[in-house]
């Protein structure tokens, strides 16, 4: 079984095609509860969440804006993957039984992309839809075979098959539940039977890590990137490339920042580079690691590295802005807020920092239109730019 492996103006054709590809065709806003935020990418998340199971087809449309609202969002990134497989039955099945058709699947290359992208953004996020997934597969199965048979008949069904199942299956079962623990103990048995372990390893070390156990997570990760060489994923035909060792390298460095060992994040993240020249969040990480040591070059350089490889990345533009901007490059800082804008125009904090940007290198007029921009698609709850906007456009406008 696969285990996870985009208007009016012309001046919005560029930014409606940018989102596009990210996020796949253009979606009607779906209707929020009375009182809902709908400037709030939460309010959206929220929303979903609630609607996955019996509304797949709203729910895409909600995780969908929830990931333009708010384009750092890995779990957004992760719901809109999971919300389009199930509200297509032929395409939940062929992902879940993968083969060569499904590899070769446009449709699933594409969620495939979202999946990359999520865990570029935030490698140790939890995947918490892959039980729901798992359990729509067998109800499908089990209702097409029986169409009269109840809902909690199947479910205790599917319960009983996977519960006395193989430990990998056990594992993904108490993976996609929350038992960390159990997950870890099937886990560890299903890796001493399996040809390629790797894959099962690596998620040994995302669960430790998920659970704050970093030493542990440290030695499981190492061991899974060993695993996961060349010739196990010539011959491993479901290891897939967000379990690359590029990948594995930038978890490592995450964790070790969490201990504070930051030499050695620096160095995980600097294989994760070298494994793959690509791979754009090493350098965003580098430069976070370099602004916490005061190092205001290095992190100029790195988010600069950064921002050249993710072309279409708004969120690593907004991260380098705020770089430039700190290190009063106003110019330049405003050249990656429009880039960032360009491709994500519903993104509230890019307007701030836009405006913040514009302000201080003197442009008034650019200025007041950035804070008013913002104050209409700004979240309710982000009280304190909202009163700085309010500020200083009252200010601008005298």
């Amino acid at each position: 079984m696969r285990v996870l492996s985009l208007l009016l103006a012309v001046t919005l054709v560029v930014p409606a095609l940018a989102a596009q590809s990210r996020l796949g065709p253009v979606e009607k806003r779906p209707k929020l509860q009375a009182g809902a935020d709908t400037n709030d990418a939460g309010a959206y998340f929220a929303h979903a969440s609630r609607v996955l199971e019996d509304k797949p087809e709203e729910a895409a449309r909600a995780f969908y804006w929830a990931a333009r609202l708010d384009p750092s969002s890995a779990d957004a990134l992760d719901g809109r993957r999971a919300a389009v497989l199930l509200r297509r039955q032929p395409t939940l099945r062929l992902y879940m039984e993968g083969g060569r058709r499904a590899r070769e699947s446009k449709e699933l290359r594409a969620l495939d992309s979202l999946a990359m992208r999520a865990t570029r953004l935030d490698p140790l996020y939890y995947r918490k839809y892959d039980h729901t997934l798992l359990m729509a597969y067998y109800r499908n199965m089990l209702r097409a075979a029986n169409p009269t048979v109840s809902t909690a008949d199947i479910d205790h069904e599917i319960r009983t098959y996977l519960t006395t199942g193989s430990a990998y299956m056990r594992g993904w079962l108490a993976y996609g539940e929350g038992r960390f623990p159990a997950a870890l103990e099937h886990y560890e048995a299903a890796a001493a039977k399996s040809k390629y372990p790797g894959g099962i390893r690596l998620e040994r070390a995302r669960i430790m890590a998920l659970q704050g156990m970093f030493p542990r997570a440290i030695a499981e990760f190492r061991v899974a990137s060993e695993l996961l060489s060349k010739s196990e994923q010539d011959k491993d035909e479901d290891i897939v490339f967000y379990n690359s060792r590029a990948m594995v390298e930038h978890s490592i460095g995450i964790v070790y920042s969490h201990l504070a060992q930051m030499d050695s994040a620096r160095a995980a993240l600097g294989r994760a580079i070298t494994e793959d020249l690509s791979y754009f969040m090493g350098h965003v990480d580098l430069g976070k690691l370099a602004l916490v040591a005061k190092d205001t070059a290095t992190a100029i350089s790195e988010l600069a590295l950064a921002a050249d490889l993710a072309s279409d990345e708004p969120y690593v533009h907004y991260l380098n802005g705020n770089i430039l901007l700190a290190a009063g490059q106003h110019t330049d800082a405003i050249a990656a807020f429009r880039k960032a804008i360009a491709l994500e125009p519903l993104h509230a904090l890019s307007h701030f920092e836009l405006a913040l940007a514009l302000d201080r290198s003197g442009d008034k007029p650019g200025a007041l239109a950035s804070y008013q921009k913002f104050l209409s698609m700004a979240p309710i709850r982000e009280v304190r730019r909202r009163a700085e906007a309010n500020e200083r456009v009252a200010a601008l406008k005298q």
